[in-house]
């Protein structure tokens, strides 16, 4: 992790997550907004030299196209830098999308661990998150998360289920298959195929 640029991208995580903190704008939408923002995803694949610039405002409103955020209006909210940052350190360590760390790390998990977390060290926050990400599969989170089943999936995309079975229990590498099943599970689910793909952290 470029530790010089690291207040930079917390800072505009920050006046994101307490703007829809101060604006009751549902947790799953910001994770959906954060996961979509061109920003955001420039931030997962762009970290080593320079962060991508833009100012706070036109970030937040990016994001909130529904409502004008008065950002100097905007107060800091401790649970929200603390989430940020967690969030940030967990994204440059583990090299998941955010979409990936927010299905396993929801963002209001991770508010109700600020209390007993937020005065330690954040290798504990990180440590948590591994253990969420090395005991379940990101096949197998999706599954829970929208109630579905290997065998709805198979007849709906014709991928086999022994193929399916295998991304579960993570025998199979999803890099590993085809172009046409990645995609068709990606659409499946309705998110990014990058999202799909295990890593070894």
């Amino acid at each position: 992790m470029n530790d010089n640029y690291l207040y930079d991208y917390v800072s505009s995580l920050e006046r994101v997550l307490s703007s829809g903190y101060a604006y009751k704008c549902s947790t799953k939408a910001l994770e959906k907004f954060i996961s979509y923002s061109y920003y955001f995803q420039r931030v997962e694949r762009d970290r080593k030299f320079f962060s991508p610039t833009i100012d706070d405002t036109s970030l937040v409103n990016s994001l909130f196209t529904d409502i004008h955020v008065e950002l100097k209006t905007v107060p800091e909210y401790s649970q929200c830098l603390w989430a940020a940052e967690s969030y940030l350190r967990i994204q440059f360590e583990t090299r998941l999308t955010f979409e990936a760390i927010f299905l396993y790390f929801p963002l209001e998990k991770m508010y109700e661990c600020f209390n007993l977390y937020h005065e330690m060290d954040f290798t504990q926050i990180i440590d948590l998150f591994k253990s969420f990400y090395k005991n379940k599969s990101i096949l197998s989170i999706l599954l829970k998360k929208y109630g579905k089943s290997l065998k709805e999936i198979a007849n709906t995309t014709n991928i086999p289920y022994a193929t399916l079975y295998s991304l579960k229990q993570r025998k199979r590498d999803i890099k590993k298959t085809s172009v046409e099943n990645a995609l068709a599970l990606a659409d499946f689910f309705q998110v990014r195929l990058e999202t799909l793909i295990e890593m070894e952290i």
